[in-house]
């Protein structure tokens, strides 16, 4: 996992991607339910924006203990970035149309083992307009925190390995036991390749978490117990599948594990769904995700975790999607 070279010369201000990592976030994690990143929105409530209203967004920082032996250079200040997008796996801060930076602020440095925090208000726009990262509705947010002689990159957020850089990208959204679709955007790496004979150069997933950890958990309920009934948690298969509408993103090795009948049998894994893609380098690229709804119980949620993976299965971003079924 690489870390932004502008900021190589400290390692002791940190943001947790989960509670307690200490800045040492794990790609093989759900890293993308940062809790240190918080959107409320005046209306909506939380991860949600409202337009026309300055809608606060707070990020905590920390800073390591005395005895980590950790760098730090010395500075008086820190700081912190808030970048907004609508629902995205991987979020880039120089391809236009991906994220939108909405707060660049300074903060005083926090004391050893201790943690700061500091507000930014997004005001957000009267009206949507056609892929503006910073329309209304549910949003994906990325935080920087960092001492201010540092310079981050304007290229790469360096997710997950850079401990000064977290996400936070939970939606929650009411599906019906109609075809249930979900548009969220990611963008593409590497070089552009022949028109026409494009080769695979991602790798889409998504799975159903029947068995979420106890940070998933904790998140998730936080989330749900919002809304009116406070849903549970379906903790086994959906009878439909779900999956990447990948038909025009000239997909291969499709591996669909998404519905029974399970060969071999799930046991303790989750029913999932995979392929390999190619995303136009360069460009945000919307992407359908559908799931069939039609065994989920009303008042009950699943969680779909959706994530983006280079050819060797690195994670290079994700989304928490948590689907309420509908009355």
């Amino acid at each position: 996992m690489a870390n932004d070279p502008g900021l190589e010369n400290d390692s002791c201000i940190f943001v947790e991607a989960i509670t307690g990592d200490g800045g040492a976030h794990n790609a093989s994690d759900i890293f993308w339910l940062s809790p240190d990143i918080k959107l409320v929105g005046p209306a909506s409530g939380l991860d949600i924006a409202d337009a026309s209203q300055i809608n606060p967004i707070t990020v905590d920082f920390h800073r390591k203990p005395a005895g980590s032996n950790c760098t730090f250079p010395g500075d008086e200040s820190l700081n912190v970035e808030v970048w907004v997008a609508n629902p995205s796996l991987v979020m880039s801060p120089h391809i236009k149309g991906s994220s939108s930076r909405v707060g660049f602020i300074g903060a005083p440095v926090p004391a050893e083992d201790t943690r700061g925090s500091q507000q930014i208000d997004w005001n957000v726009p009267p009206a949507p307009h056609p892929g503006n990262p910073q329309n209304p509705g549910p949003k994906c947010l990325v935080a920087r925190a960092y001492p201010s002689s540092g310079i981050a990159s304007d290229a790469n957020f360096f997710l997950p390995g850079d401990q000064h850089v977290a996400q936070r990208n939970l939606c929650v959204v009411t599906g019906t036991a109609k075809p249930f679709a979900f548009e969220v955007n990611t963008v593409g790496f590497g070089h552009p390749q022949i028109p026409f004979n494009p080769v695979p150069n991602a790798r889409l997933k998504a799975f159903l978490d029947l068995h979420p950890s106890h940070f998933v958990t904790r998140t998730v309920r936080g989330r749900l117990r919002f809304i009116n009934g406070s849903p549970g948690l379906l903790t086994v298969p959906l009878s439909g599948g779900f999956g990447f509408d990948v038909s025009n993103l000239s997909p291969s090795n499709v591996v669909d594990h998404s519905h029974p009948p399970f060969f071999p049998p799930l046991r303790n894994a989750n029913p999932s769904f995979e392929a390999s893609v190619f995303l136009e380098p360069g460009r945000v690229i919307s992407i359908k995700f559908v799931a069939d709804l039609q065994s989920l119980p009303a008042n009950q949620a699943c969680i779909f975790h959706l994530m983006q993976t280079d050819l060797t299965n690195a994670v290079l971003g994700g989304l928490t999607l948590v689907v309420v079924r509908a009355s």
